[in-house]
């Protein structure tokens, strides 16, 4: 009996779990490429970690707004002082910081309207932040959006980064990735982070010609993404994602994949 994916060629660029995305796909009938560009890699052997702590052990932070699942797991790992962070409103931006933020044990007071920055600004724009300070974890990038929308509102922002991306895959492979994408060898690609967008761009427009790498990512390859800010990134780059699953999972990714393809082939 046919698969839905049967002879499609499909590039991962996940790095967390490239083996249980590669089954799922493989399953289906998918040769998969496997490339995962970003790791998270801890900040100076957990310092941000310790700063983020100190903080909150020697300052009067009324708010903490985790940004990630991964930030919270890594913040966790290096410094167990879940007291310390309870005496803060805790705020999560999704469902991957409110997820891992329960496996610590910890309670979580507000969401955010939607798992973005622009969530988090709406959100806390219902509290009063006037004369507070607000702790953000970030990710080795600043969000000045933030910071200057807080700010605005009367709040301190100190934003600590608790990690950092670095490459994950030898260039070697990435450079053969973007040369599958451009010769025509790559029928769908998927992106579960929105880091990744930018960080193989960048890397593209290095080697071949940016427009042309921009047509086939339009036409050739279906591109699938997880999640609000992970599409975003997609926009911003100049490619509009052609599947999206309802819910920003791999696995519901994957069934939204194989759909797009079953109805291409009616």
């Amino acid at each position: 009996m046919p698969r839905p994916l049967d002879g499609i060629r499909v590039a991962i660029t996940e790095h967390r779990y490239p083996e249980q995305l590669t089954q799922l796909l493989e399953r289906l009938g998918a040769q998969v490429f496997s490339c995962p560009l970003l790791k998270e890699t801890p900040i100076e052997d957990s310092s941000g970690a310790r700063r983020f702590i100190s903080l909150c052990e020697n300052t009067a932070i009324d708010y903490i707004v985790f940004y990630t699942g991964v930030g919270v797991d890594i913040l966790f790992k290096a410094v167990t002082k879940p007291e310390i962070i309870a005496q803060s409103k805790i705020v999560a931006r999704g469902a991957k910081a409110v997820n891992a933020l329960k496996r610590a044990g910890m309670r979580v007071d507000i969401v955010a309207d939607s798992a973005t920055t622009k969530g988090i600004i709406q959100t806390l724009s219902r509290e009063d932040l006037k004369d507070k300070t607000v702790l953000v974890q970030l990710y080795g990038q600043e969000h000045s959006d933030l910071s200057a929308a807080l700010q605005k509102r009367g709040a301190t922002v100190i934003g600590v980064s608790i990690y950092s991306y670095t490459q994950a895959s030898d260039t070697a492979t990435i450079q053969e990735l973007v040369k599958k994408i451009l010769d025509r060898k790559i029928d769908a690609i998927t992106f579960t982070s929105a880091t990744q967008v930018p960080f193989l761009f960048r890397l593209a427009d290095t080697l071949v010609d940016p427009a042309a790498f921009r047509k086939r990512l339009k036409k050739d390859v279906i591109v699938a993404s997880v999640g609000d800010v992970t599409s975003q990134a997609l926009r911003d780059a100049g490619v509009e994602p052609h599947v999206i699953p309802a819910e920003p999972k791999m696995g519901p990714m994957v069934k939204a994949l194989a759909d797009h393809f079953q109805r291409r082939a009616r």
